[in-house]
């Protein structure tokens, strides 16, 4: 749990008490204040919950991530062999040749741009 959770549920009893007693006492001032501090912790709290949630939603997005890994190991298991190779192979060339390899992938870049918008 994200500590601005508790703090912030912290801050929000803290403004409803003292707005409780600025309300007894008949004191607006103390009430605003007590009012504006609950508000403060509401907020606090919601950031909280936020943090927490996309904690939560990055755990699970790792964890499939983890899992699609395994099973394309599991299914191609000579993939990353053949991965492995490949980029040994073009990081070869792209030290070898840096000029080339920049006209090959603007080339690529302005291919894949026309197939995709066409000639406007």
């Amino acid at each position: 749990m994200d500590e601005k959770r508790v703090t912030g549920e912290t801050k929000k009893v803290a403004g409803q008490v003292e707005g409780a007693v600025g309300d007894l006492t008949g004191d607006q001032k103390t009430k605003a204040e007590g009012q504006a501090t609950e508000l403060r912790g509401t907020a606090e709290n919601l950031v909280g919950q936020v943090k927490d949630a996309a904690s939560q939603i990055a755990g699970q997005a790792a964890g499939l991530a983890q899992d699609a890994l395994r099973q394309g190991r599991e299914r191609l298991p000579g993939a990353d062999e053949i991965y492995r190779r490949g980029n040994e192979a073009v990081r070869g060339y792209a030290s070898a040749t840096p000029i080339g390899t920049i006209v090959v992938a603007f080339g690529a870049g302005y291919l894949l741009g026309y197939l995709i918008h066409g000639r406007d």
